[in-house]
């Protein structure tokens, strides 16, 4: 199923490079993700996303229904440090896969 999966042409599936081995070792240090998968997802996501708003891409979204990652706690209060990371690479985190909680903001960038 998975190789089905990374076959599709809507799939890119790549390893962690050196830029984001490092983030992965920043975050493992600040605690900001406090497990080391968390550290490996979240540090491809942000390197990729940056990358991606580098190239001229925009509406760059993330669907995360892993509470560690997302951006927010169970009654809704923001994760600061976490909600900036997303932020600073221009990714907007989904909770879901169907893209639509928490609704984009309209000014999102």
């Amino acid at each position: 199923m998975l190789k089905e999966l990374a076959g599709l042409p809507c799939v890119n599936m790549f390893a962690l490079d050196d830029t984001m081995l490092e983030l992965a070792n920043q975050l493992a240090l600040t605690k900001v993700a406090l497990k080391p998968f968390d550290h490996a997802i979240l540090s491809g996501v942000l390197v990729s996303s940056s990358r991606l708003w580098a190239q001229g891409e925009r509406g760059i979204s993330f669907a995360e229904m892993d509470n560690d990652l997302q951006p927010w706690g169970q009654r809704g209060a923001p994760k600061d440090d976490l909600r900036k990371l997303y932020n600073d690479a221009h990714v907007w985190v989904y909770g879901d896969f169907t893209l639509q909680f928490p609704p984009r903001r309209a000014d999102f960038e």
